[in-house]
């Protein structure tokens, strides 16, 4: 008796619906094509005002026609992807409702080293790698959840297999302390070794390791996993964002040695060891506030040596938009002190309009010292007059 042919029944395959789903087309950000795609995709945006617009099929259809006059591919599959790559690297919102505001300054900045930093601080902040033009998963933020890993672990490294582990974990948004525990990444990498989640997902893997090996302070090899370069240089406390952070400094270096060829306190012009990278407007004050990209502003910040800090950090001194400095000498009284601060002056390259504008802040705070301290001075004054015509009575 012959069989009846039963089709096999298939089997849904969770890896294919739990994991990062990393896919780009192009990986090297200083590429024309990686650039020009994304300009396209900006302009397009632009244009149309999707921003402020209910999202149309047809939208994402006239774009993809766009891309592909610029860059032909073999199929439009090829088109979408490299679409969707700027939605899941953070540059682009889902349905094309917008885009990261740094967006327009990594399109427009030559210096490669303020490229680099954009991107880090975009894909750190923004990227959802299962969100597309036509997904909105951005309530998931891998880059962030996997830096926070690395940060919060006791030694301050990933494996290769601690990646594979966190690229496997889905709901990482239900995860509210925002990281995986050694325990936790071993349990996640066996479930990977399971469904073969390596072989299958190779490329998605190396792609994961090209992009984080552009962020500061880390050391991305695919053989191996990822390190901070300097574990010293990644703060954790509750106030600040350690990736975010490391960011900023580095930014500050970079600017540094642009400027006066190496690191250098940006008053007295020595390279002391233990700089500080010292914050303009209060980092505290501006996460109070919410403006997260004022908190990790490298504009937003001086180098300093740990002298003149202590001094700048308490609003005794500050600076003019010519970059001489203010002293309040109801607060630093002694004549030698005074006369070593006040031969201070800002550089004028360090001026631009991003940094002034910090710097009229810090100068508000200053002048409210300054003038609380006089009040005080003259009330001391005042009473110890009273106090000695009461007693000549």
């Amino acid at each position: 008796m012959s069989k009846t042919f039963q089709p096999k029944k298939k089997i849904k395959n969770q890896q294919y619906d739990s994991y990062w789903k990393l896919t780009v087309e192009y990986t090297d950000i200083y590429d024309r094509r990686f650039n020009n795609t994304l300009k396209a995709i900006i302009t397009f945006i632009d244009k149309k005002d999707l921003t402020n617009s209910e999202y149309k099929k047809e939208y994402y259809k006239e774009l993809q026609e766009q891309i592909y006059k610029i860059f032909p591919k073999s199929d439009y599959a090829s088109i979408r992807k490299s679409i969707n790559q700027f939605i899941k690297l953070g540059f682009v919102q889902p349905y094309l409702q917008g885009y990261h505001n740094l967006t327009k300054k990594f399109l427009n900045t030559t210096d490669t080293d303020e490229k680099k930093s954009i991107f880090s601080t975009i894909f750190y902040e923004n990227s959802s790698f299962n969100s597309s033009t036509t997904t909105d998963s951005t309530n998931i933020k891998e880059t962030n959840f996997l830096l926070k890993t690395l940060a919060y672990h006791p030694d301050k490294k990933l494996s290769k297999e601690d990646i594979i582990a966190l690229m496997v974990t889905p709901g990482i948004s239900e995860i509210s302390k925002g990281y995986l525990t050694k325990d936790e990444l071993e349990e996640q990498y066996n479930y990977s070794k399971i469904i073969n989640f390596e072989e299958n997902k190779y490329n998605q893997i190396s792609y994961l390791f090209t992009f984080l090996n552009l962020m500061p302070n880390i050391k991305a090899d695919k053989n191996t996993g990822i390190s901070f370069i300097d574990p010293s240089e990644v703060v954790i406390d509750s106030k600040r964002d350690p990736i975010l952070y490391g960011i900023y400094k580095n930014d500050l270096n970079n600017e540094s040695i642009k400027l006066f060829g190496k690191k250098v306190c940006y008053i007295q012009k020595f390279p002391y060891k233990g700089l500080v990278h010292s914050h303009i407007k209060d980092s505290s004050v501006c996460l109070a506030e919410g403006n997260i990209d004022e908190a990790y502003d490298y504009n937003n910040g001086l180098l300093l040596s740990r002298q003149v800090d202590e001094y700048f950090d308490k609003y005794d001194i500050s600076f003019d938009d010519k970059g001489n400095v203010l002293v309040n000498d109801y607060e630093i009284h002694d004549s030698d002190i005074l006369d070593w601060i006040s031969s201070f002056k800002l550089d004028e390259k360090l001026l631009n309009p991003d940094r002034l504008k910090y710097l009229e802040w810090h100068r508000n705070k200053f002048k409210e010292k300054a003038l609380k301290s006089k009040s005080d001075v003259e009330k001391l004054y005042k009473e110890e007059f009273e106090r000695k015509t009461s007693d000549q009575d």
